[in-house]
């Protein structure tokens, strides 16, 4: 499954009377990535790109606090918030405004010479394939 039908059966998805989701962390995302964390307990690395980088603050912000010191995060094209005391890794383009308009003031650890694209064909890409490679 993708998309929608694959956030229709995350398990404990709740829907309001009219048939609308029901967000309990934020988004359709972030209650994914939440239920996720749940149910796997060994999940120990999370990476995000923009609004993936958004889910996994909210979901972070609603697990036991003691889950979160066993991840490692790590995000690309938004920087968020260092609310829990996983490990956080961020990267945030350098020629990326979009990025940093969502980025909401915080400030990365990496700034690349890279804008908000992750697509390899195009130059002066994010360089996520490398970075994640370099830190496995």
């Amino acid at each position: 499954m993708m998309g929608k039908e694959l956030a229709l059966s995350t398990r404990g998805r709740e829907m309001a009377p009219t048939g609308a989701p029901v967000f309990r962390h934020g988004s359709a995302g972030s209650d994914d990535i939440h239920a996720i964390l749940q149910s796997v307990p060994g999940v120990s690395r999370l990476v995000g790109h923009s609004k993936g980088a958004l889910a996994i603050e909210n979901a972070l912000r609603s697990i036991d606090p003691q889950h979160a010191k066993d991840i490692s995060v790590i995000t690309f094209g938004c920087v968020i918030g260092e609310e829990t005391q996983a490990r956080y890794t961020q990267y945030l383009g350098a020629i990326d405004p979009l990025g940093a308009l969502n980025s909401a003031g915080h400030t990365p650890e990496f700034r690349p010479f890279a804008h908000h694209s992750t697509n390899t064909l195009i130059p002066f890409s994010m360089p996520v394939a490398s970075v994640l490679n370099a830190s496995a």
